[in-house]
């Protein structure tokens, strides 16, 4: 009885794994292609000057990202 509890979290957390294991790689493949397509002089222009127009602007391109 001691021993099944840390072999159910084990088990649980393997199938937790599994099931997030594709967006993971989606994830990955997605910030693969934007670190190749974008340019990091846009990025820093946009994002690397002020102190609240950065802010706003990360904000509003991060909304959608977890969609």
């Amino acid at each position: 009885m001691l021993l099944s509890l840390p072999l159910e979290i084990i088990q649980e957390a393997w199938r937790i794994l599994l099931d997030s294991a594709v967006y993971i790689l989606f994830g990955i493949l997605i910030a693969g292609l934007l670190k190749v397509v974008l340019n990091p002089d846009i990025i820093l222009h946009h994002l690397g000057r002020g102190r609240y127009s950065s802010v706003i602007k990360a904000a509003f391109f991060g909304v959608p990202l977890p969609l």
